[in-house]
């Protein structure tokens, strides 16, 4: 997967072929450029040109570009092969679509990407958007001027707008780890809207108009809870149709980064052929999280790959991966960054994620109160936060966020009185997917590695649609459908996330989630890098890494006024001790984007 960047400017003006050396993060990836009167195009790629690279017609009349991937089965890349002309088939299959239902046959594709498709004969240009907002798009039209891409900082540098800073938006994005899409870093710049489709028009090789539509937005029919059964069989198909699409054999060697909990193993027991997989873990030591996820491997009968982080991995891969995710997603969650070589060298061509299924199938979007005994969920009032802990500050700029906030989830949603508003609030807090949380985990591989999402599939979003909040608290419907989907050897393998077995009973699951709370508490006696879990220490690992205190304490006085004037001068501070405990969060978002702010022209 890679990147794109239009540039519509005059062809004397025009930036994009010299920005786009940008976007080649590695020395392997495929740069491609496309130069026309009326615009230049530049793709970077990590994947195989056969299959995902642009497509000309042989007439000369169309170009195909494809970021990110869309899914097909066997019958569709047949269709591809017939096609006359060199270029990548799943470009072929597009161009096909637009000739037989134009470009509503490419609006119905499923997958994460951007497609852009140029038809000269009829002097018009489209760039469609995924209907998840899961492959990041963003424009800046301005003074006459037009540059759409992937990555916000090769479109501000483009678009002359680099040092044009929306500080509101570093606010946001230090006190509540994340952005409200389609806010950016840049004033001008913002993100294309979910599953939208931009029209351009040209007169004598001159852009003359632009629009843009919505052609999709997911509308929740939460079904009957007495359907639970019954959509949880259409849920398995759905979940194995998609998976099946992404491990077709001549894609290429596949593999599954395997963790304890639920999602990675589902996708595992959807792929129809196990032993052509292989599976990987990350880790700091071989924990509960690790040797569940191996036992999982062996059941299923699949290949194991160890793959140990050292004590610095994230201080080393902190300067590419902010590079690479634009600062917009917080270190912390750059987990395959430094394993992208080994992955290359183990062959792998289809990197596969259980990624999302928190956000859709497991109600993380909802606000949730937890009974501290049972451990059950139930739906709690509203609050800005639902996933991350935000932080406050008395300055401006804090009060600059929280009227953003404000103003998207407006008084009668924040009421969150009936399941229709709960619901809203969902959807609103979910899409884009290229904008949540942990995004740096997502939007790394996806611009350098040949990530291939299964959730990114239309047969999921139809049960995405149908399911009620009861359908998602505890995980009703998903682990009703991971039994389906497993089996019962697997399902009776722990859920490292409760200790128990998927079918478990609620008491039974209690009791596990309550020894594992003190197996994490027993950790604190004498804490290292490792948890129970996947996830690092941060405030064992930031504290001790001479990395990270390089890093973070090298001169940006530009970084400095930005940090005092979010928190106060009261409340910042250049020593990473003062955020030791419930402020690490804090710091790493600081951290982040301190070292994506000393990459940046000054």
């Amino acid at each position: 997967m890679g990147d794109f960047l239009l540039d519509f400017k005059s062809s004397e003006d025009r930036t994009a072929c010299r920005t786009g050396e940008f976007l080649r993060f590695f020395p392997d990836m495929r740069v491609e450029r496309f130069d026309y009167p009326e615009f230049s195009l530049v793709v970077s790629s990590a994947d195989d040109k056969e299959l995902w690279g642009s497509y000309v017609s042989p007439d000369k009349a169309l170009l195909v570009a494809l970021c990110g991937r869309i899914a097909l089965d066997r019958r569709e890349w047949d269709v591809a092969r017939k096609m006359e002309g060199e270029g990548g088939l799943a470009c072929k299959f597009i161009s096909q679509c637009y000739s037989d239902s134009g470009i509503a046959g490419i609006e119905s594709l499923s997958g994460n990407f951007a497609i852009i498709l140029f038809d000269s004969s009829a002097r018009t240009l489209f760039v469609v958007t995924d209907r998840w907002g899961l492959f990041p798009a963003f424009r800046f039209c301005n003074s006459g001027k037009a540059v759409y891409g992937s990555h916000p900082d090769a479109v501000a540098d483009t678009a002359g707008e680099g040092r044009d800073w929306d500080l509101t938006s570093f606010a946001e994005f230090i006190l509540t780890g994340r952005l409200s899409a389609p806010f950016t870093y840049y004033r001008n710049i913002e993100a294309l809207p979910v599953a939208s489709t931009s029209v351009f028009s040209f007169d004598d090789h001159r852009l003359i108009a632009t629009r843009t539509h919505t052609y999709f937005q997911f509308q929740p029919q939460p079904q009957k809870p007495e359907k639970t059964e019954e959509l949880a069989e259409d849920f398995a198909a759905s979940f194995q149709e998609a998976v099946g699409k992404r491990t077709l054999p001549f894609l290429g060697k596949s593999a599954i980064a395997l963790s304890g909990g639920l999602d990675s193993r589902t996708i595992l027991c959807a792929a129809p052929k196990h032993e052509n997989l292989i599976t990987f873990s990350f880790f700091e030591e071989e924990n509960r999280e690790f040797r569940i996820a191996r036992s999982i491997a062996r059941e299923a009968g699949a290949e194991f790959v160890p793959l140990q982080r050292s004590f610095d991995y994230y201080g080393e891969n902190a300067v590419l991966g902010a590079r690479i995710s634009a600062g917009m997603g917080c270190l912390a969650s750059n987990h395959f960054l430094g394993f992208r070589s080994k992955l290359k060298e183990l062959g792998v061509q289809n990197l596969l994620t259980g990624c999302y299924c928190d956000y859709l199938f497991k109600g993380l979007g909802l606000n949730k109160k937890v009974n501290r005994l049972t451990t059950r969920e139930a739906v709690n009032s509203f609050d800005f936060s639902f996933y991350f802990g935000h932080f406050t500050s008395r300055t401006k700029l804090a009060t600059d966020v929280q009227e953003r906030l404000e103003a998207a989830f407006p008084p009668e949603l924040r009421r969150y009185d009936t399941e229709a508003v709960v619901l809203d609030v969902e959807r609103r807090r979910i899409f884009p997917l290229s904008y949540e949380e942990d995004n740096a985990e997502r939007t790394i591989p996806q611009r350098t590695m040949p990530w291939y999402v299964p959730i990114a599939d239309n047969g999921l979003g139809e049960v995405f649609q149908k399911m009620g909040c009861a359908m998602k608290l505890n995980r009703k419907l998903f682990a009703r459908m991971v039994e389906l989907v497993c089996g019962p050897k697997v399902c009776n393998i722990p859920d490292a996330n409760t200790g128990a077995p998927i079918n478990a009973s609620p008491l039974r699951e209690a009791v596990h989630s309550h020894l594992a709370r003190l197996e994490s508490l027993g950790r604190k006696i004498r804490p290292s890098n490792a948890t129970t879990g996947s996830w690092l220490n941060w405030n064992h690992y930031a504290t001790r890494s001479s990395l990270v205190q390089a890093l973070w304490s090298s001169p940006n006085a530009e970084a400095e006024e930005i940090f005092t004037r979010v928190l106060g001068k009261e409340d910042f501070s250049w020593d990473i001790s003062a955020y030791v405990g419930s402020r690490m969060p804090l710091f790493m978002q600081l951290f982040t984007l301190k070292v994506w702010l000393d990459q940046r022209p000054r």
